[in-house]
């Protein structure tokens, strides 16, 4: 139901955008940004747990189409590097033995994402405008791995590390909210600078546990600071 929800309100931005675009041209903007982030899972099996936050990064490529003279849809797409940790009980393999014990495990996820959102924004004062967007955000995974500490109940802990692209959903789909401000260099250039939170509308594992036999469930949310230019 979220996906539908989703591609429905993704529908109607794109026919009203059509609808405008239309009746009058207004000019648009293409700029490269990238984004310093702050990920953390939210977890939604049993006795599974958040730890912590991890640092990661986002670059990419920014449109922002003008259907009026100060909103804009807001496109392009970011290569994201996002990362989250979990702790939670499970079993492992050990000298050809199977042990219970604690597992704290760090995901690190590489994702291509396309945003989509509406932009508004201020008036210039001076040289600066200030904006909000919000929107929606599909994400490719392209990579996914993870490195872990096993703590058996008895004996010394085990890291370990590998790929997981099989153990994950392939699709991230997201709420995107945002505020930040324009520096107008010249009448083509412009600084931006932003603050976004991409809250994740999807479970992002597809593992099960080897302890309990749950399924791993867990959302993977995002706060970025962004610094970029347009042209």
């Amino acid at each position: 139901m979220k996906r539908i929800f989703v591609l429905f309100c993704i529908s109607l931005l794109l026919v009203s955008a059509s609808e405008v675009f239309s009746q009058k041209s207004y000019p648009f903007k293409l700029g490269l940004k990238v984004s310093p982030n702050i990920g953390w899972m939210s977890p939604g099996t049993k006795d599974y747990a958040a730890n912590g936050a991890a640092i990661g990064a986002t670059v990419g490529f920014v449109g922002d189409f003008y259907f009026a003279p100060n909103y804009a849809i807001s496109s392009g797409f970011n290569f994201q590097f996002l990362n989250g940790n979990l702790k939670y009980p499970d079993s492992r393999e050990v000298n050809k033995a199977t042990v219970d014990g604690q597992v704290n495990r760090k995901y690190n996820f590489l994702y291509l994402e396309i945003p989509l959102m509406i932009k508004m924004q201020t008036k210039t004062f001076g040289k600066v405008s200030y904006f909000g967007q919000m929107g929606f955000g599909t994400a490719f995974r392209l990579k996914a791995s993870y490195k872990e500490k096993f703590y058996p109940a008895q004996g010394l802990e085990v890291d370990q590390q590998d790929n997981l692209t099989d153990s994950t959903s392939l699709i991230r789909e997201s709420i995107i909210i945002g505020i930040g401000c324009e520096y107008h260099v010249d009448e083509s250039t412009r600084l931006f600078f932003s603050l976004n939170y991409s809250n994740s509308l999807n479970n992002v594992l597809s593992g099960i546990n080897h302890a309990s036999h749950l399924n791993e469930k867990s959302m993977l949310n995002f706060a970025e600071l962004t610094v970029g230019i347009l042209f």
